[in-house]
């Protein structure tokens, strides 16, 4: 590159540049432990490299013609740049501390002469001497500032002097400017903000904080240019084009400087070339080979995945255009093309989803299905129930406790099993009953794919599918008397029609008349479309409204699935299904043979019916109490073994309040 221009430098060097004539002290935190980029002029033309932060900040202020760098760190004491510039520094330092170097911020060979050999105080009165003499710029750089205080909160008397002797430092070399384009500079690498007191930056006229960022886009791409000679069969016949620069700097946001170097490594060693990029970057952030995502686009995968709807509708009774709308995500997400309306659509998460509607009719149930499809084994589905997390602070639970925290180094149970298993469905349940402070954590890994966790380790959500599910919109939360609230249904399956003037009850017992006067009321069921509307009008109301965070209603899109009702033809399918794996888990069990006569099926259908609102949970409830609980009973007070019973009719009887259901049974023995 023959010419430099101001955009091609990290934004936050152009703006530590453009305010050394305004600052005297600058704290520069985030990604300071990286490789950073910086233009290298040999002779007329530049070329970039990437250096270690104190070193780069060494060149940076030589090349604008400061006198002299000195470095400081808390273990390796000073270090000056260039040749001979700690006489700039001023006499009196002890024998063997004024170590020198080139631009390279101390070299190994030489660390540890003179460590430590005055202390921080020390320093900054040797430096504060020279700031105060010299008229050409000085700079002092101070790495690994995070260690110099035990607690920012709680400073020593020793160290609140130092932190005060830091400051008047700044104010004498501000009043030694003298109208210098370039000031002296005192120049603090810290991990974060928080490390240092708050007193020391806060409103002070004369002090700028920076963030280091990780490298955007412009960086990374021209990373990959650069370094694509370096890659595995790099110069073997590929030609530039065959290399997409474009994806590989979609997929590796959020990648720092070092983790790109070290996907050329892992090219070499893997022999993985840069013109398949997926396979590189999974291979690093996950450890993988071989992506599951991968395996669906093969023969076999692909047969799978067209009979999708067939093999999830075998699990998910009765919900057929909540399938489809799923099997048409899911297909999208194996094909790679989730996203691709958005930039960077390579870093957000394979799929989302949000079940709305009922409970009991399958949302969970359609979540393990859909595992086991994509991944073979429901397994791959891990749960999260969110009625768990709706304290304030259970966020740390989630996602580790910060850094300092007790329990921090153990990070959190959801970035914990991602970590684990990265190809997996991550089902949150009930989510509107998670605190709300849980959903920023969601936006950000909805938007990035990517959070890092309380030990300061990156997790990637870029190869999961995550779920949402929720009841709201199927309940509405009505105000009680006594200040309390009592939970009714938003939306039934079914409604009473006045035949009068055409109006619409929405009840689940018949009103006595309609408000026309007319008591001609027929039992209509309410159809899917009007399912479907109810609950996501009162979805997006949630988000927009209660929440107040549509940016969340947003980043899920059209990715709002509604289920409906267990309607009675379902319940009918759903009770045969029960009623067979009872029969099965009989036989293995017990050596039993259960044989279950027409009538038995028409009673619990008739049960059933009468709470369409408890769903296909609720028949297995009654199945439970109406037939498993009384065969138990029958087979246990008849000592029943080696045996075929037939069940032949349920009945029930009142004992007290309770209701008691007994068999109609013959054994055989």
């Amino acid at each position: 590159m023959s010419e430099l221009h101001a955009g091609d430098m990290p934004h936050w060097m152009r703006e530590f540049e453009r305010h050394l004539a305004l600052k005297n002290l600058f704290l520069l935190h985030g990604n300071i432990y990286d490789l950073c980029s910086y233009p290298v002029r040999r002779g007329d033309t530049y070329h970039w490299g990437y250096f270690r932060l104190r070193e780069l900040l060494c060149r940076f202020f030589l090349d604008r013609d400061y006198r002299a760098v000195a470095v400081y760190d808390p273990v390796d004491d000073l270090a000056f740049h260039p040749e001979g510039a700690e006489e700039f520094f001023g006499p009196g330092r002890a024998e063997g501390a004024g170590r020198t170097g080139g631009s390279d911020g101390g070299d190994a060979a030489r660390r540890g002469r003179g460590a430590a050999t005055r202390g921080f105080s020390g320093v900054l009165h040797s430096v504060r001497t020279a700031l105060s003499r010299e008229s050409a710029p000085l700079a002092l750089v101070m790495d690994h500032a995070s260690r110099l205080v035990t607690s920012p909160d709680r400073l020593s008397r020793e160290e609140r002097g130092q932190f005060v002797q830091l400051l008047k430092c700044v104010e004498e070399a501000a009043g030694a400017g003298g109208g210098r384009s370039m000031n002296h500079a005192l120049v603090m690498l810290c991990d974060r903000l928080s490390d240092l007191p708050s007193w020391l930056y806060m409103d002070h006229p004369l002090v700028k904080t920076i963030s280091v960022d990780l490298p955007d886009e412009r960086e990374r791409r021209r990373f990959f240019r650069m370094a694509a000679p370096g890659f595995f069969c790099a110069g073997e016949g590929e030609e530039d084009d065959h290399v997409d620069l474009t994806t590989a700097t979609d997929l590796t946001r959020g990648l720092s400087n070092y983790e790109l170097e070290c996907l050329r490594l892992i090219s070499l060693q893997e022999e993985i070339p840069l013109s398949d990029p997926r396979s590189l970057v999974e291979t690093y952030k996950f450890g993988v080979m071989e992506s599951a995502w991968d395996r669906l686009l093969e023969p076999e995968g692909r047969e799978k995945l067209a009979r999708a709807e067939e093999i999830l509708a075998r699990r998910v009774k009765g919900q057929e255009p909540a399938i489809h709308a799923v099997v048409d995500i899911i297909k999208r997400a194996a094909g790679g093309l989730s996203g691709i309306h958005h930039s960077a659509s390579g870093q957000k998460p394979r799929g989302v989803l949000f079940f709305a509607g009922p409970t009991g009719v399958g949302k969970t149930e359609l979540a393990r299905a859909l595992a086991e499809l994509l991944f073979g084994d429901d397994e791959a589905c891990i749960r999260f129930d969110m009625s768990e997390y709706a304290q304030e602070h259970s966020d740390q639970r989630l996602f580790g406790a910060p850094p300092g925290y007790v329990g921090h180094e153990q990070g959190g149970q959801l970035t914990n099993q991602v970590r684990e298993s990265p190809f997996s469905v991550l089902l949150f349940d009930e989510i509107e009953k998670a605190h709300p402070r849980l959903m920023d954590k969601f936006l950000q890994i909805l938007e990035d794919g990517r959070l890092t966790d309380g030990k300061g380790e990156t997790v990637h959500f870029s190869e999961a599918v995550i779920i949402f599910t929720s009841n709201i919109g199927a309940y509405v939360d009505v105000p009680a008397g006594d200040g309390g609230y009592v939970r009714r249904p938003n939306i039934l399956p079914h409604y009473w029609y006045c035949r009068g003037c055409g109006a619409e009850h929405m009840r689940e017992e018949e009103p006595a008349s309609c408000s026309c006067g007319s008591d001609d009321l027929q039992l209509h069921e309410t159809p899917y479309r009007t399912v479907k509307e109810r609950v996501l009008r009162a979805v997006r109301d949630h988000f927009r409204q209660e929440l107040g965070r549509p940016e969340i209603y947003n980043r899920i899109g059209n990715n709002f699935v509604v289920l409906d009702y267990i309607r009675r033809p379902i319940m009918r399918e759903i009770l045969h299904k029960i009623l067979e794996n009872v029969h099965d888990e009989v036989r293995k069990r017990r050596g039993l043979q259960v044989q279950f006569a027409q009538s038995v099926y028409e009673f619990l259908l008739d049960e059933a019916g009468q709470n369409p609102l408890d769903g296909g949970r609720g028949i297995g409830n009654l199945v439970e109490t109406a037939l498993v609980n009384p065969l138990a009973r029958l087979v246990f007070d008849r000592a029943v073994e080696d045996a075929s019973i037939t069940v032949h009719a349920i009945s029930e009887r009142r004992v007290g309040e309770e209701v008691v259901y007994e068999l109609d049974a013959s054994v055989e023995r």
